[in-house]
């Protein structure tokens, strides 16, 4: 198991760690399903949360391509509730993407501590996200300079929880795994894959959010970015 603080490295996941991906997904899916002529209803968007949540564990899984994934979760959405609708579910999926990749808002303090971090400790991305998704916040957001590397689950073949994606991230950072911090707000890949590499992780723990009792715990838990700062090297000033 990794070693102690201070970590000279961090993999920090991006959905919900760094921008608050609820937010965007609303935004993006009330404008996408316009497009369908749909309403953004509660229900529909509740909906979408459950589908989509399935096509990821089961992409994690190996299961399904993310170009597939793109695509059959709106096919499904419209079967279940909209089954009059003749929207094209790919066509839904490309505007969906489209808006979700402009949509860069961040949580509470999450710029400041990355920014502050990064004079500290080597940084990099790690996200199961879509590429075209990832890399269009990353660029908007300004943070991109920030990370030394990024590691996007569909670029490099590879996705979390499975060791090999935080054992790269650890490779790319030029740092031995007892070095480097995983960091993330889901359980089952964030914190399962980092102990499955033999790597220490970082539980980012959202208001109200309760660690599920079949997950081994994390090495740290915390409810601020802003927290890693202890965890880390002292800052070096130019």
């Amino acid at each position: 198991m990794a070693g102690l603080p201070p970590f000279r490295g961090f993999l920090i996941d991006a959905d919900n760690t760094i921008f608050d991906y609820d937010r965007a997904e609303r935004e993006a899916l009330a404008g996408a399903l316009a497009k369908a002529g749909l309403e953004p209803t509660p229900a529909i968007h509740e909906a979408y949360r459950r589908i989509n949540d399935g096509f990821w564990r089961a992409f994690e899984r190996g299961a399904v391509t993310q170009d597939a994934l793109k695509v059959e979760r709106f096919r499904q959405l419209f079967a279940e509730e909209a089954p009059g609708c003749r929207a094209d579910p790919a066509a839904v999926s490309r505007r969906y993407v489209e808006l979700l990749a402009m949509q860069v808002h961040l949580l509470p303090h999450a710029a400041s501590a990355i920014t502050d971090l990064a004079g500290r400790a080597a940084l990099g991305l790690a996200t199961n996200g879509l590429p075209e998704v990832q890399r269009g916040r990353l660029e908007r957001s300004g943070l991109g300079p920030c990370f030394r590397t990024v590691l996007i689950s569909g670029e490099i073949g590879i996705a979390k929880p499975d060791p090999r994606f935080f054992l790269l991230g650890a490779e790319r950072l030029g740092l031995s795994p007892s070095e480097v911090l995983c960091v993330g707000d889901v359980p089952a890949t964030d914190i399962r894959g980092a102990r499955a590499a033999g790597m220490a992780s970082c539980w980012l723990a959202a208001p109200g959010a309760v660690w599920p009792p079949e997950e081994p715990g994390p090495d740290y838990t915390i409810r601020d970015l802003r927290a890693l700062a202890a965890l880390s090297p002292p800052r070096v000033f130019p």
